[in-house]
């Protein structure tokens, strides 16, 4: 059955790994299946310069959708989508977004209503705003067809095999649809284990420092577009009490991200952190991690960040919550904490410090890596062949 060269279909709403999340993990993952042989298809809106038309084995299928309205967007690309897929036949159908039409489901974005539940929790500190938020959104014509696709992908005939990238996903699903336990599979997110790496960060790390000018300062980082959700706020404030707690460490805190920095400049000005806050939208994303001495990522949801892979695999301890998947690959008090409140400002604050004042820094670094170490991306894609094989083979014995 190893032998077998299988043909896959892969559907997405779009393959634009510059995204990232999901695309930049579905876009390694095809690197890797062309390389094996194995012959792939990809049904999304758009994306179909992202690999070269001429690659072997390669073939992209763009969905046509109506643009006019967000819902009426998502509603054709669904439909257009399961109408396109069944016009051929695959070893394995697995869908990433939004479809009904799958063998295997792998839903990155994680539940829709655990998502929707905790953008409410991230919009507003006051219960009532939160209230009238969530009553507005759940009219949204666009959050109602989330909601009734989701349910749908999970009720309507026989539940496909799920892929969930972290234990909060799976106990995400079993509260919301009672997914049976046979039918999910855990299998973590990846990581670019040579791009992110402890040698890239030795190599670097002096060159990174001199070019962001933080050679004797310690770097924190935040990063992520959607500030609000990502806990942006709280990273602000929770810098405030490192500060103050610590007169006698230099601070550099470095914001990546393509929100709104207007938002919060009345708020860094206030907390007299401008001195020290930087917001940039920078590409080369390791030069920052190579620099860094901690990332602080306060989320109110994420289903598995990659980001805080990628952090640990250079060597840099994370903070994080309970609402990241990725938390779960944390050693508590060894390669970062995982909080329980995003809010919690303190409790932010003082596992920061725990990391900001150890001196042993290349031991840390290197658990940090080893944590990760067995989810670089070349591991976790022969883990997810395997499970297409063992699929095909059950299926087959079916």
């Amino acid at each position: 059955m190893q032998q077998q060269k299988l043909k896959i279909a892969f559907n997405i709403d779009h393959f634009l790994p510059q995204r990232g999340g999901a695309e930049r993990y579905l876009f390694d993952l095809v690197r890797f299946l062309l390389k094996e042989g194995h012959q792939i298809h990809i049904f999304a809106m758009d994306g179909e310069e992202i690999i070269p038309k001429n690659t072997r084995n390669f073939v992209f299928h763009k969905i046509p959708h109506i643009k006019f309205t967000r819902w009426m967007k998502s509603l054709s690309f669904v439909v257009m989508s399961s109408y396109m897929i069944k016009k051929e036949k695959f070893d394995i159908v697995q869908v990433l977004g939004k479809n009904l039409t799958m063998d295997v489901f792998q839903p990155h974005g994680g539940s829709h209503r655990a998502s929707f539940r905790q953008n409410v929790l991230a919009f507003s500190e006051n219960p009532l705003i939160r209230a009238i938020y969530a009553f507005f959104r759940v009219m949204d014509p666009k959050t109602l067809l989330f909601y009734i696709i989701e349910w749908c992908q999970f009720h309507a005939g026989k539940y496909p095999e799920i892929l969930c990238i972290s234990k909060l996903v799976m106990n995400d699903l079993r509260r919301y649809y009672h997914v049976p336990d046979k039918r999910m599979h855990l299998i973590y997110n990846g990581v670019d284990g040579e791009k992110f790496s402890l040698e890239t960060r030795r190599e670097w790390r002096d060159i990174s420092q001199r070019e962001l000018n933080v050679v004797n300062e310690k770097v924190i980082l935040f990063i992520g577009h959607n500030f609000k959700l990502k806990g942006l706020k709280y990273f602000i404030e929770s810098l405030a009490i490192i500060r103050k707690s610590n007169p006698d460490i230099k601070l550099k805190a470095f914001i990546l991200g393509k929100g709104k920095a207007e938002k919060y400049l009345d708020l860094i000005n206030n907390l007299n952190l401008k001195d020290i806050c930087v917001f940039t939208t920078a590409d080369r994303i390791e030069k920052y991690y190579c620099a860094a001495d901690l990332l602080i990522q306060p989320t109110f949801y994420d289903p598995c960040s990659l980001v805080v892979l990628e952090a640990l695999s250079c060597g840099v301890p994370v903070i994080t919550t309970s609402f990241n998947g990725a938390g779960e690959l944390i050693e508590k008090g060894i390669t970062g904490d995982v909080v329980s409140n995003p809010r919690d400002i303190s409790e932010i604050a003082a596992s920061s410090q725990h990391f900001l004042k150890k001196t042993d820094i290349e031991k840390i670094a290197f658990l940090a890596n080893q944590s990760v170490n067995q989810y670089n991306n070349e591991t976790v894609h022969k883990r997810l062949l395997k499970f297409y094989f063992d699929y095909i083979e059950n299926k087959l014995e079916k």
